[in-house]
């Protein structure tokens, strides 16, 4: 079961699909951190894990529930 708190909901920019991703403890860390460099390596990290490429491919919508806009 995906945590809420967790979760970064998106939308697939090519298609319009939703694609929710429930971040790690160290994901969640570093999508908190101000610099882009830590994006970079959260959106990496992701990749690797699930093979969801954020950067360039993905609308960010909500992080835990709160709107990324």
């Amino acid at each position: 079961m995906k945590s809420m708190k967790r979760l970064l909901r998106m939308t697939h920019l090519a298609t319009g699909y939703p694609v929710e991703v429930e971040l790690t403890d160290d994901e969640m860390t570093l999508s908190k951190a101000k610099d882009d460099a830590s994006w970079k390596i959260m959106c990496d990290s992701i990749q690797d894990r699930t093979g969801i490429e954020i950067i360039g491919q993905m609308e960010l919508d909500t992080l835990g529930g709160r709107p990324l806009h």
